[in-house]
């Protein structure tokens, strides 16, 4: 089953524009930057506010966000409530509700306008699986824990950072970002990147496969059970890294394994 997600394609296709404007699709709607004003599905979406969320996540719970151009950054913490602050952008002063519906959340107008939720911040149960999209913001994810608890990040141009988490599954989709990763733990882990490298310290991962078009793969005092890696042009690069079943497909690329700045192929 790892093997075949290498074929894994980037789930956010990003819109070609002017370069004074970025773009991308969020659950089917059309987001576009223009030199700092967003819209959505071609309306303007001037008005933000802030809206805080409180409340509890019971039993196992797989948790969607998503955010257009803005950063999510959540971190686990133990019991079984959550606080998050979203950055709410509507059409119409005063409008938008933001509530968590079916592990989701959901923005709707009461005055039949363009709503967005494009920003997302705060603390979840660390127990929680997560399923985080974005366009072109950034992905902090951190502290969460549980044998049963994966976490499923895409992005199209942000980056993506997972640290001092120790869960089942890691799968991470990045366009051009880079991904990162410190101080974590999991069983399994997928990670295809386009043109973005990875660079991991102090990781433990089961089996790790890997698949980059241009970049790198970087560990350092980390420890793989298996692993595969796959690139056009980057290179492997493990220093003070223990590899028990190693295998690569790499085209102009090589493989180094390094110990306190000595390196062989």
């Amino acid at each position: 089953m790892l093997r075949s997600r290498l074929a894994l394609i980037l789930a956010i296709p990003l819109l070609v524009l002017p370069a004074c404007q970025t773009g991308a699709r969020i659950q089917g709607s059309t987001v576009s930057d223009h030199d700092g004003r967003l819209f959505m599905d071609g309306a303007p979406v001037d008005f933000h506010r802030e809206v805080n969320l409180q409340g509890e996540l019971a039993g196992p719970v797989r948790l969607r966000l998503s955010s257009a151009t803005a950063t999510v950054d959540v971190v686990g913490g133990p019991g079984s409530s959550y606080e998050l602050v979203v950055d709410l952008y509507t059409e119409y002063e005063g409008d938008g509700v933001v509530e968590l519906v079916d592990d989701q959340l959901v923005a709707s107008s009461e005055m039949d306008g363009a709503v967005l939720v494009n920003g997302i911040r705060g603390r979840l149960p660390e127990g929680v699986s997560l399923e985080i999209e974005t366009g072109t913001g950034d992905i902090y994810v951190t502290s969460f824990v549980g044998t049963n608890v994966v976490l499923d990040l895409k992005s199209g141009t942000g980056n993506v950072q997972v640290a001092s988490c120790n869960v089942g599954e890691v799968v991470v989709d990045s366009g051009i970002g880079d991904v990162r990763a410190t101080e974590s733990v999991a069983r399994q882990a997928v990670v295809h990147m386009a043109t973005g490298s990875l660079a991991a310290k102090a990781c433990e991962i089961g089996v790790f496969v890997g698949d980059s078009g241009t970049g790198d793969f970087l560990f350092q005092s980390s420890r793989l059970d298996e692993a595969r890696f796959v690139s056009g042009v980057g290179d492997v690069r493990l220093t003070d890294t223990l590899v028990s079943e190693l295998s690569s497909s790499l085209g102009t690329g090589r493989v180094f394994m390094e110990s306190e700045g000595a390196s062989e192929n």
